[in-house]
């Protein structure tokens, strides 16, 4: 189970101290071995720019609506003082704007990647094809990332961030923000509880999209419903109206699903997860939580605290697939006996299925229909009455049928396993020649 990361690209450029009273552009060349050349736009104070960037080989034009002055390797533009060109033998990586107190603009035409730092005032910032990073600063802000892997942040201010195509990452900060992912596997992800109660509106548009609380510490609920104000911290008032990922924080979180395929992480506390309809993944890291699957083939990941594990309708998975010490799982309903040494996870009898980890397990299914999955590790495996499927994986595996008419398979890793089907007719594949199989039909 990986642990996520949501951690904001801060400090990639820092604004100017004190801006002059003429913007000026220039190349900076000063980065390390290895380091894209940038093309560097510094506003001037109390100026409303309208920046527009394009590109021509390794010539980048800036044009503004005001008068600029030309820096290092750049150029004004004869008989246009509002317009700069920069030109270099080397290769330009990338664009750095700052702009200033105005409601500024600032549109990127090239192909680079464009660092743009609003400033305050009410700024609208566009991206291009690349990977832009767009930073409203202060102030009610547009942010537009167009194509291209971009990271978007408002800063201070009720602001709209749209990441367009890509795999984008959106970050409100303070106000009542607007964030939609657009195409692309995007992530929205909210403040620190110290932000204040923000109330967002999240939309994570097409593909598989997160929405990310974990940098909170105060308990939260978080669905993808649509309905309006009912999520985060109390009183906060966010909307999620589409993500199909959603991450809690550190409190006791309450998240739910939809009717569709979700997938629900609770990070630390006491959580309470329930995935609803649609085939799922719940997981958690710690605490003493609840994961409800719902209706649904859905896969189970418990924490190392003790929790309670429900599958609901459908063919659910406990999955323990991440531990390294050794796991002992049943599906036999009993209270607190299943996990690691001292544990204490109880896993319900709606749960068919078990996955186990990379040490050696003890798995034991029930009268039902299961598959057993040791992974890794010398495991033990029992099926149960049922007909069920029991796969060894890795390492040196005893597998046993028991009642049902089961399948057996040990695994091709050239290791010795044991392979006994059991009463009723078996099917085992040994798989390797030093495995021993018995009581096997077929």
């Amino acid at each position: 189970m990986a642990l996520l990361s949501t951690t904001a690209a801060v400090g990639v450029f820092t604004a100017p101290a004190e801006a002059a009273a003429t913007g000026t552009v220039y190349l900076d060349t000063s980065g390390e071995r290895g380091d894209p050349i940038s093309v560097v736009f510094k506003a001037g104070s109390g100026k409303k720019n309208t920046v527009v960037v394009t590109r021509s080989g390794r010539t980048v034009t800036i044009d503004d609506r005001v008068a600029m002055k030309p820096g290092k390797g750049c150029k004004a533009v004869k008989g246009d003082k509002t317009k700069v060109r920069c030109t270099t033998s080397l290769e330009i990586g990338q664009v750095v704007t700052y702009l200033g107190s105005g409601n500024d603009k600032v549109t990127n035409r090239t192909g680079l990647t464009l660092f743009a730092n609003g400033g305050s005032g009410a700024d609208t910032l566009i991206g291009g094809p690349g990977d832009d990073l767009l930073r409203g600063e202060s102030g009610a802000d547009r942010l537009y990332g167009l194509a291209g892997a971009d990271f978007l942040t408002g800063g201070d201010g009720n602001d709209a961030l749209s990441g367009g195509d890509g795999k984008d990452h959106l970050q409100g900060g303070k106000g009542n923000d607007r964030e939609y992912g657009g195409a692309g596997d995007d992530t929205m992800a909210q403040d620190a509880d110290t932000s204040g109660p923000d109330a967002d509106l999240l939309s994570g548009g097409a593909g598989t999209d997160m929405v990310s609380y974990a940098s909170r510490k105060k308990a939260l609920t978080a669905d993808s419903d649509g309905v309006k104000g009912d999520d985060g911290r109390k009183g906060e008032g966010d909307t999620i109206l589409s993500a199909e990922y959603i991450v809690g924080g550190l409190g006791n979180d309450h998240l739910y699903g939809t009717n569709g395929p979700d997938r629900l992480s609770g990070l630390a506390g006491n959580d309470v997860i329930i995935g609803n309809g649609g085939n799922d993944v719940l997981e958690d890291y710690a605490g003493t939580n609840r994961l409800e699957g719902g209706a649904g083939d859905d896969v189970l990941e418990s924490g190392t605290g003790d929790d309670l594990l429900l599958g609901g309708a459908g063919s659910d998975t406990v999955d323990y697939n991440w531990r390294f010490v050794p796991v002992t799982v049943d599906l036999d309903g009993a209270i607190a006996d299943d996990g690691q040494a001292g544990e204490k996870d109880t896993i319900g009898t709606d749960i068919e299925n078990i996955h186990g980890g990379q040490a050696a397990d003890t798995l034991t299914g029930n009268d039902g229909t299961n598959r057993l999955d040791g992974s890794e590790g010398d495991d033990i495996i029992r099926g149960g009455g049922g007909p069920d499927t029991l796969i060894g994986g890795g390492g040196t595996d005893h597998l046993y049928g028991d009642a049902g008419d089961d399948h057996l398979d040990g695994t091709k890793d050239g290791t010795v396993d044991t392979l006994d089907g059991g009463a009723d007719h078996d099917t085992c594949a040994p798989n390797t020649d030093p495995d021993t199989a018995v009581n096997c039909e077929s």
